[in-house]
């Protein structure tokens, strides 16, 4: 069986639903590389999406020749990853892929550094179960490979900024669950403290430094109570809920949902409980106009605030829009389109096919189009 999934043929890997699992942005405009693209299903989502250039990667010439032969608005080479050039692309999509790179790490940080200022890679792959920062062997149904557990690839990602979106789908043959991270390059940070004298700097900057200091991320806060782990107000609740079409909750969208539900309280009140009357830092996107109810609502709570703002923050703005989940379906139909004949034309074109045809050699002129015509050029009418 054919490993990526397309209209006219099964594959192991059920592209379609992956494509939605990855959450990727609307790529219109933007430079894309897939590294390890296979048959191409991903660098022709790019180019539908209206990607100004889409390249794609694969060691497999076999691949590489049916990548060409339905895309031809995108380009493939059959290279290895060490062979890349300098290139920088806005997106890299490195899937399920990962893990046949010998040195995983200088594969993950020669990509980063194939990418633009403000570009994304997004990363798919297998984590190994345990605690400890190490790589696991792993057998799969074709071979033996080395998956990290979610330490070490944390440890690989810790140079950069990195966000979790979730599990991706299941594959035939899957020995591990496989999960998506979205990871960007990092400037140097620098904290500045202001303030008067007598304000509080010299004891704010000793807590923040401190490694037992707690942080409340906001991400996983949303994902506790969506999964029911952890106890909010019911109206609150109804509002943490994935995009539509995905398991992915957009952390953003739900934090401006409660605000303009007037919940805003009431998530505070979970922030200080989790606190539990201790210094924390909260990792959490609050909309401008309500960050400073939130900060009332904790300091009547009886915390001293720290407000930091980051002025300088770089501009991912594009990576935020994401294509409706209609454009998905519609990318399949257009798939579909670009591989559909007129079967008596094609026929009529091919008497040699219209007699496998009528003494069932070929179930119709379609499948012999999918599989033969289109790669020996066959004429599509007399």
């Amino acid at each position: 069986m054919a490993y990526q999934s397309f209209p006219w043929q099964a594959g192991d890997s059920r592209s379609f639903e992956k494509l939605a699992a990855l959450y990727l942005p609307v790529l219109q405009g933007k430079s894309v590389l897939d590294v390890g693209c296979n048959a191409g299903f991903f660098c022709g989502w790019a180019a539908f999406q209206g990607a100004t250039r889409v390249r794609g990667i694969d060691s497999n010439p076999a691949f590489i020749e049916e990548a060409r032969l339905w895309f031809e608005e995108c380009s493939f080479a059959c290279i290895q990853w060490e062979d890349l050039d300098l290139e920088q692309y806005d997106l890299i999509l490195c899937l399920s892929a990962i893990h046949y790179a010998n040195d995983q790490k200088y594969l993950l940080d020669m990509l980063m550094s194939r990418l633009k200022p403000g570009g994304l890679l997004v990363l798919e792959l297998g984590v190994a179960p345990g605690e400890a920062d190490e790589f696991v062997s792993v057998k799969r149904s074709i071979d033996t490979r080395l998956f990290p557990t979610k330490a070490k690839l944390h440890s690989m990602l810790a140079p950069y900024a990195f966000k979790y979106i979730r599990r991706s789908v299941e594959q035939v043959g899957d020995p591990l669950p496989r999960h998506v991270y979205h990871v960007y390059n990092t400037m140097p940070l620098a904290v500045l403290f202001m303030d008067g004298h007598y304000s509080g700097k010299t004891r704010t900057a000793a807590a923040i430094i401190k490694p037992e200091l707690k942080r409340l991320s906001g991400d996983a806060i949303y994902r506790r109570i969506f999964e029911k782990t952890l106890d909010a107000p019911p109206e609150l609740s109804a509002l943490v809920q994935p995009v539509p079409g995905t398991e992915h909750i957009d952390c953003a969208l739900v934090a401006e949902a409660i605000c303009e539900a007037g919940l805003l309280p009431q998530l505070a009140g979970i922030y200080a409980q989790l606190a539990a009357g201790t210094d924390f830092v909260l990792d959490a996107y609050i909309p401008k106009p309500y960050q400073e109810a939130l900060a009332a609502a904790l300091s009547e709570a009886g915390f001293f605030l720290v407000n930091v703002h980051i002025p300088g923050a770089v501009d991912q703005a594009w990576t935020r829009p994401r294509p409706p989940f209609a454009a998905y379906a519609a990318y399949m139909e257009n798939l579909a389109e670009r591989s559909r004949i007129d079967e008596a034309a094609y026929l009529a074109a091919n008497p040699d096919v219209a007699k496998a045809v009528a003494e069932g050699k070929l179930p119709s002129a379609q499948v012999h189009y999918w599989f033969f015509g289109k790669r020996e050029q066959r004429k599509l009418k007399p």
